[in-house]
């Protein structure tokens, strides 16, 4: 009996193993085909990278890179997997507020999301998030609310601007509010009539 479970346990190591492998050859896949010439590739990969989740961490200089591709689809996928890579993405950081100013309103609403999901700290993110809400996109403007309500009572100094933002254009913008101001302790939460 125990020479079975020996085996079987001298087994399972070399299945992890050889699935760590796995995953770091196709990290270093994904990795290179963000350098090819083609935008579909390059998209693919940092797509790809996202999906992995917190498994891609690996990936996150490639991916802070691709946040400066020449192709919006690209720093779109690049900030969007960063935010799903989660809290080992938190060199990203300074990379995910400078695509906040993007000239593509996607890649702005993904970075403004990832933000509040790679676990900055509030003083780094903060600001530049509250800044967004006056971005011309509502997707941004929402992104950067919830953002910001992910950050809870850390989040207070964007308290006037959330207040602001339960007047905003856009309902699903002043709804992300009312639940971000809810989460920071900052009000009930409720919109003005």
């Amino acid at each position: 009996m125990k020479s079975n479970l020996s085996r079987f346990l001298i087994v399972a190591s070399l299945m992890v193993g050889v699935a760590g492998c796995q995953k770091n050859q196709q990290i270093a896949s994904l990795k290179q085909q963000l350098q090819s010439d083609k935008p579909s590739h390059r998209h693919r990969a940092a797509k790809v990278l996202g999906e992995m989740g917190p498994n891609a961490e690996e990936g996150v200089p490639a991916l802070i890179e691709a946040l400066k591709d020449s192709d919006a689809k690209v720093r779109h996928y690049a900030s969007r997997s960063l935010g799903r890579i989660g809290p080992g993405a938190k060199d990203a950081a300074p990379g995910l507020i400078e695509a906040l100013k993007d000239r593509d309103a996607n890649v702005r609403a993904a970075a403004a999301q990832s933000l509040g999901k790679i676990g900055l700290d509030t003083d780094e993110a903060v600001p530049p998030l509250t800044d967004v809400l006056k971005d011309n996109d509502p997707k941004v403007r929402r992104a950067a609310v919830m953002s910001l309500g992910s950050f809870g009572a850390a989040s207070r100094s964007a308290s006037p601007a959330l207040k602001n933002a339960l007047k905003d254009s856009n309902r699903e913008v002043r709804d992300a509010a009312a639940i971000a101001l809810k989460r920071i302790g900052k009000t009930d939460g409720k919109r003005p009539g």
